[in-house]
């Protein structure tokens, strides 16, 4: 609120000095003393106006008007502007947050723009990792802050259920008599017996001198059904995989993350999404029919040597889109799939409700059997949040939309590419993986057998929290809150080493530390309802004389919006994650030092400690529920 005034007003004067707006900032400066909020804009403008930039920061403080709420303008060495507040001012902002409440710190960035953002998509053969974890709590963290800003979010969960892996693992099932253990997840077992699938082939190719076995060949026929979509084991096939994604959406949800609707890549074959993406695909010069070299009788597409094309980029290696035997590669099915997400292909799937207990809002399916709905789809805006590694993949998708002549539709799609997870050395023993010495971090390979499920990696949390915190109330919604903080609390594009010791701390940067304030300062309101007090803005309030605890509590969250805003632009949830953890640093602080409800100023300030407290544990709780994090009364 009080950013945006200041911003407008420095408009205003740059405008009367005839000079175009220039980009600059105006945010809270790295240490407090230099005021509530600084801007750069004297450095900005010093090449323009040909001066320096303490001379036009001088100017430009001497034309800023009186606002009620500035307290004094400052100029500093080089050349910022610092704007400190009045108390005033940040006492009553306290009312602010008390009426607007869930609203708070909300925006109208999106004007309602739709946004589809996939994440999760676990091969739908086995569990989710800690990798697909990662995907998941940043893609569901961003869907709610970008919801909070005014945007239309859909979240989709892509079903790969014709690949390679599904083919393997549905063999290990029919042909290997593997029966699930005694409680077993159904994913878990999905993934054991893919294992077990694997290694049988291996053998069989041995048992016959290298050519292909028994099981090869009932292999390469699941392959043909899945990929053709027709055949008697088809609705084998697809109870497998349904039964996969159930047990993958539990394990979702216990982190508390949804969805609004399953895409099917068999209902892309099926519903000849392909086709009528491979017309698209034909019209263009930049798609053909190899007639040579090692590409020869495939359909390719000539892909660009550089990340951002345009129109003079030059065009270099060929990305293969169809075989040469008519089957169509993974990237082309995902080219068809991102054809349908900006509404490009003039054909819709159709849809049927998803039946689960797991999450509060609906959940659909695409469906043969189902109806046609107008709601999905149709973005704006599209957002994959896959890892790092599949960066190349990615691109390849948005340059063949550029290719086809969709350019609007290339540069709205953007790929989240978040950084992989690793162990550290105590939380990997624990995990039941063999240390090596020297070693720091372990990261997971699939070769070396380093696959650590997120069930499993939830239950080690909420073991250890038993044995730290015996009477923790909820430890899996506590356990669950540990894990996904960690997960959050990272620059999105970094990669992260999980250690629960650290994700468990109760007294530092963790999910625990967040919960506990929110319980800590919800405690204090039941104690002060008790008591017949209401946290409420009185007049009176603006005269008093303000603790150095309390006014840091009062400049720390007048930049909650800010935060909302920059960790929206910029889909990283960190931002967000930080800023709680200081608000309950210096909350801490004030409750340690100051008594809120028998405050020895007087009745007033102990009504104003009151309404700092409730404007904390508000703030906190529109963090914590953007985050996705539970939030308990009572710890």
């Amino acid at each position: 609120m009080y950013k945006n005034v200041i911003e407008t007003e420095l408009v205003k004067i740059i405008e009367d000095l005839g000079i175009q707006k220039p980009k600059f900032t105006v945010e809270k400066p790295a240490d407090e003393k230099f005021g509530d909020y600084a801007t750069n804009l004297a450095m900005v403008l010093a090449k323009d106006l040909k001066k320096s930039p303490l001379e036009i920061a001088k100017e430009v403080a001497g034309k800023f008007p009186v606002l009620n709420f500035v307290e004094r303008v400052e100029i500093e060495h080089p050349g910022f502007i610092n704007f400190h507040l009045r108390k005033e001012s940040l006492v009553a902002n306290l009312n602010n947050i008390i009426q607007q409440a869930e609203k708070y710190g909300a925006a109208d960035l999106g004007k309602s723009k739709k946004i589809v953002l996939e994440h999760t998509a676990v091969n739908p053969n086995k569990a989710l990792h800690i990798g697909h974890l990662r995907s998941a709590c940043l893609g569901s963290a961003c869907e709610k802050i970008l919801e909070f800003l005014g945007y239309e979010v859909e979240v989709e969960y892509y079903v790969d259920d014709t690949g390679v892996q599904v083919a393997v693992s549905a063999l290990g099932v029919e042909e290997l008599d593997i029966d699930p253990n005694s409680e077993e997840k159904y994913d878990h077992y999905a993934g054991r017996v893919y294992v077990m699938a694997m290694n049988a082939l291996e053998e069989d190719k041995k048992n016959v001198m290298g050519s292909k076995g028994k099981l090869e060949n009932k292999k390469n026929e699941i392959i043909k059904t899945l990929d053709r979509q027709e055949g008697e084991k088809l609705t084998f096939l697809r109870n497998f995989v349904e039964n996969v994604i159930r047990a993958n959406l539990e394990t979702a949800n216990i982190f508390n993350i949804d969805y609004d609707v399953l895409i099917w890549e068999s209902d892309i074959l099926s519903g000849k999404f392909w086709e009528k993406a491979f017309e698209i695909i034909k019209r263009s010069p930049n798609f053909y029919l190899a007639k040579t070299g090692k590409n020869k009788d495939c359909w390719v597409m000539k892909d660009f040597e550089v990340s951002q094309p345009n129109e003079n980029s030059e065009i270099g290696r060929e990305k293969v889109i169809v075989k040469s035997n008519g089957v169509v590669t993974y990237t082309g099915k995902d080219i068809a799939y991102h054809l349908w997400k900006f509404n490009l292909l003039e054909k819709d799937f159709k849809y049927k409700k998803w039946p689960t207990n797991n999450q509060k809002k609906a959940l659909f399916t695409s469906a043969r059997d189902g109806r046609s709905r107008q709601e999905f789809g149709r973005a704006n805006l599209v957002l994959n949040f896959i890892d790092t590694r599949q960066s190349s993949t990615q691109q390849v998708v948005k340059n063949a939309l550029f290719l086809m002549g969709f350019k609007e539709a290339a540069e709205n799609l953007k790929h989240i590419a978040y950084g992989i997870v690793s162990l550290s050395p105590k939380t990997a023993k624990d995990l039941g993986i063999k240390l090596e010495e020297g070693k720091g971090q372990y990261a997971m390979s699939g070769r070396s057998g380093t696959v650590v499920l997120a069930d499993d990696l939830l239950n080690l949390v909420k073991k250890k929290l038993k044995q730290k915190h015996p009477n923790a109330p909820e430890p899996v919604k506590i356990a669950a809150a540990a894990i996904k903080y960690h997960m959050l609390n990272h620059n999105t594009y970094s990669d992260i080493v999980f250690s629960y010791n650290r994700a468990l701390d109760i007294y530092g940067n963790s999910g625990p530390y967040l919960q506990y304030t929110y319980a800590r300062c919800q405690s204090v309101i039941r104690k002060a309802a008790k008591e017949k007090k209401v946290p409420r803005y009185i007049d009176e309030m603006k005269d008093i004389r303000l603790s150095k605890e309390e006014t840091d509590v009062l400049r720390w969250i007048i930049h909650f919006p800010q935060t909302i805003l920059e960790s929206g632009k910029q889909y990283a949830p960190n931002l967000i994650c930080n800023f709680l953890f200081e608000l309950c640093s210096r909350f801490n602080t004030f409750y340690n030092k100051r008594p809120i409800l028998k405050s020895k100023k007087g009745p007033e300030s102990a009504q104003f400690r009151l309404l700092l407290t409730a404007a904390t544990v508000q703030i906190l709780g529109n963090g914590l529920r953007l985050l996705g994090i539970e939030r308990p009364d009572r710890m």
